[in-house]
């Protein structure tokens, strides 16, 4: 397999040597005359522990070479790897001019009836990869996607100082493709197969939902950083350690998976209060949490879209007062029958207050719970509010079902028959929003 890789910057040379080390040859394609001599006599364009020797080996072995004819060697590969600069200078973060010319040259360099694979490892923003797709059809109408040719995203994750490392035994691998192109997974399970081997998991998606998870891993990678120095802020301050701090935060890995599953908002008796405990300290002592404080106004923000949400869906012609809209869950989460700051109250009692119906269904809060004291009454009084004994009692002639707790019955439910005896009007197919992703 011949395997060409646009761009000789740092993770178009890591990728190159990788790829040698896998058993590949790879033609290097760079554009600036400079740094494409310098790349022919040994000489990395970057620092990165390793590097200089396994580039001088594979040049020496001949399994790696050199090109500026970017359309003589894309016509003769079998994956073109894009990893040319985004990034323009230190004053814009983004400028996809030099990744457009190149996707131009590619397609227009693709030979119709040789299948090329595509794949897209420059850092792009959310969308790019759809626009790349979309201009290769434009500018080839004749070349046909999953046989002459697939477009892949394939971002990387290389942190400098471990580069090498990271490629050759990543955590994960991310593959965005929008086709089920049998030709661009079987290419994928051949350039990867050293990986494969370790049992590095693959995480197949769309190209969105793989551009978005580069960024977003990042992003909060440098949140965590950002945050851990507030907390320094502190222990300053005072006689705490950061250093003990910082162990302490093995505890959150219990935790992390949990705290990113999507919710509806944070609730309870524990987190949104010890927030605002962490933050008043913060304060007395002259300290701005600008993170913890911007957690605690996204959680509000997150609710009260959720009510609003739930409201422009069901406005038309006939008056709030006649809609009837299903919460499934009252509890801030399931097994518990703990409702304090629950999200789901709080858009119960917006709703309420806009005149529409609430059937609500929790396994803890039935009509005859023991529990029911603990309702706020301006909830439990309203002529509007209405227990359930089972969520399809809940859900009859309702506009809208809204689930905001994960309870285990909820995932076991007949959602066919659910929409059957909801309100169906104009036509329209009743409406969930899953809050919890219950439904699979």
């Amino acid at each position: 397999m011949n395997i060409t890789i646009v761009g000789g910057g740092y993770v178009g040379l890591i990728s190159a040597v990788c790829f040698c080390e896998f058993g590949f040859e790879v033609c290097l394609v760079e554009q600036d005359p400079k740094r494409l001599e310098n790349l022919k006599i040994g000489k990395s364009t970057v620092y990165e522990p390793g590097l200089d020797v396994i580039l001088s080996k594979h040049i020496k072995n001949k399994q790696l070479s050199f090109s500026d004819d970017l359309a003589g060697v894309v016509a003769n590969s079998d994956a073109v790897m894009v990893a040319v600069s985004t990034t323009f200078s230190l004053d814009t973060d983004l400028d996809l001019t030099l990744l457009n010319s190149t996707i131009n040259a590619i397609a227009s360099a693709i030979v119709k009836g040789k299948y090329v694979g595509i794949f897209i490892k420059s850092s792009v923003p959310v969308g790019t990869c759809s626009i790349i797709a979309d201009n290769i059809r434009f500018i080839r109408p004749d070349l046909i996607v999953g046989q002459d040719y697939d477009v892949i995203a394939n971002p990387t994750f290389l942190r400098e100082g471990s580069a090498i490392k990271d490629f050759m035994s990543p955590d994960v691998e991310f593959i965005g493709l929008n086709n089920e192109s049998s030709k661009a997974k079987e290419m994928i399970k051949m350039l990867y197969e050293t990986l494969l081997n370790l049992k590095i998991p693959f995480i197949y998606a769309n190209f969105e939902s793989v551009e978005l998870s580069r960024s977003v891993i990042v992003a909060l990678a440098a949140t965590k950083m950002a945050f851990i120095n507030e907390i320094n802020e502190i222990c300053e301050r005072t006689v705490a350690d950061i250093n003990v701090i910082t162990k302490s935060l093995m505890i959150e890995q219990k935790l992390g998976s949990n705290s990113l599953l999507i919710s509806p908002g944070i609730g309870g008796s524990s987190f949104p209060r010890n927030i605002r405990v962490l933050l008043q300290f913060a304060n007395s002592l002259g300290v701005d949490l600008k993170i913890l404080d911007g957690a605690l106004k996204s959680n509000m923000h997150r609710i009260r879209k959720i009510s609003e949400k739930i409201i422009n869906m069901i406005i038309d012609d006939e008056p709030l007062s006649s809609k009837q809209v299903t919460i499934f869950g009252l509890t801030y989460k399931a097994q518990t029958n703990d409702i304090r700051e629950s999200a789901s109250l709080i858009v119960i009692e917006r709703l309420l207050n806009e005149g529409i119906s609430v059937y609500l269904h929790d396994p803890a809060y039935k009509p005859d719970s023991e529990y029911l004291v603990r309702i706020p009454k301006n909830v439990m009084e309203n002529e509007k509010f209405h227990l359930t004994n089972t969520p399809y009692e809940a859900v009859v002639q309702s506009n809208i079902l809204v689930i905001m707790t994960a309870w285990p019955e909820f995932n076991s439910l007949n959602y066919e028959k659910i929409r059957e005896l909801m309100c169906q009007q104009n036509g329209k197919q009743p409406i969930i929003l899953d809050y919890k992703n219950v439904i699979a």
